[in-house]
């Protein structure tokens, strides 16, 4: 598999397919009971989906609205900022 076709298959990802993906990855790496050359590999796959998890993320922070009500009771809604939190 190539390097475009690795990008590719992680893109196609749900954030949730690509986290436990990780996690799975993550187990091998810490029993270190691998060769150096899988280890690389996953290391690589690892960044990959840590990457796109990011990316949905962001995507998903962003599409998120906050309800506000007013002082007369009245709710509106308003872009969520990070710096609300």
């Amino acid at each position: 598999m190539t390097d475009k076709q690795d990008a590719a298959d992680v893109s196609e990802l749900s954030f949730e397919q690509a986290q436990a993906e990780l996690e799975n990855i993550v187990e091998r790496m810490e029993r270190g009971e691998q060769q150096l050359e899988q280890s690389l590999s996953d290391f690589e796959r690892g960044v990959a989906l840590m990457n796109h998890c990011h990316h949905l993320l962001k995507d998903a922070e962003q599409k998120v609205e906050v309800l506000v009500k007013d002082n007369d009771g009245l709710f509106s809604s308003e872009p969520f900022s990070s710096e609300d939190s």
